[in-house]
């Protein structure tokens, strides 16, 4: 069952002094369903959600554009250009409170996670369903992360720029390193052809109708010209910031969903040598990767 709105306040109100759910090595941002029944039975549960062969899974590292992706897969599936009223977070498998509230949701349905690629539903994997996976470069990952802990009350966070950057290359954060769950997806690409399809964040925000009708194939959705056109341009960053709902707002007022989604970002944070500490880390980490990386 769901909490009543007086219970989740009281256990908002105490979150920064809970200390972060872990399993199996990796932290996860305080949750309810976390809070309420800790990590290895949120995890278990999320495996044991009941696949339907038309479900959509996204699979994204945190803050590599779920939200953006989430839209434009709305709009694909539900024949529409129009934003969806609801958020995404409504769907976020570690985020629901009660996973049997999926039971409800009418087909195909579209549900996210951050994850790993081997805690995604069981029955999802065994039946090949489909999975759109979103890819951003670490850097402009790691500030936007930045921000969004600075400010997310699920995640024990406050510290500096330079601090965070050191718990970021260390797997220290909420859903471990970028390279580890990175990787795990490339991998599963191979092992599961056709099952995953990888877009670029970079590329999807340089040439959007050309990178969305690629999605569109893959989910086997015949779209026009001009339909892609417009679901391009409403799901823009700057109409979405401006138009879509940021349930966030209810922490601030304002929101830090939407903080400035641009490609390169990571130049105004990153030191000469924080750069070549971070590049020479993710040289060695993804000598193996066949992963193009757009970082400007």
């Amino acid at each position: 069952m769901e909490l009543d709105l007086e219970e989740k306040k009281k256990m908002l109100a105490n979150l920064e002094q809970v200390p972060e759910p872990e399993f199996e090595g990796v932290s996860y941002p305080s949750f309810i369903p976390f809070r309420k029944k800790g990590a290895k039975n949120v995890i278990e549960d999320i495996m044991n959600v009941k696949s339907r062969d038309s479900d959509i899974i996204l699979c994204t590292y945190a803050k590599s554009g779920t939200h953006w992706t989430y839209e434009i897969v709305y709009m694909l599936l539900r024949n529409t250009t129009e934003l969806d009223k609801k958020s995404k977070i409504q769907v976020m498998l570690e985020a629901v409170d009660d996973l049997s509230v999926l039971n409800s949701v009418p087909s195909p349905r579209i549900m996210d996670t951050h994850c790993l690629f081997k805690y995604i539903p069981k029955q999802h994997r065994e039946n090949k369903g489909k999975i759109v996976h979103m890819i951003r470069n670490p850097k402009d990952v790691c500030v936007s992360y930045y921000y969004h802990c600075l400010k997310d009350i699920f995640v024990n966070f406050d510290g500096t720029w330079d601090e965070f950057l050191e718990l970021f290359m260390s797997g220290k954060l909420p859903y471990g390193t970028w390279y580890n769950y990175e990787l795990e997806i490339e991998r599963a690409a191979r092992d599961f052809p056709g099952m995953i399809f990888t877009c670029c964040y970079e590329d999807m925000k340089q040439e959007p109708v050309r990178e969305i009708k690629k999605l569109a194939d893959f989910l086997g959705i015949a779209c026009s010209d001009d339909t892609l056109e417009k679901i391009a341009k409403k799901t823009s960053f700057e109409n979405m910031q401006k138009n879509k709902f940021d349930f966030t707002q209810i922490v601030d007022g304002k929101g830090f969903i939407f903080r400035k989604g641009e490609i390169g970002d990571w130049k105004n944070h990153f030191t000469v040598a924080q750069n070549e500490k971070f590049d020479a880390q993710f040289k060695e980490e993804m000598k193996d990767s066949k992963y193009k990386i757009t970082f400007e």
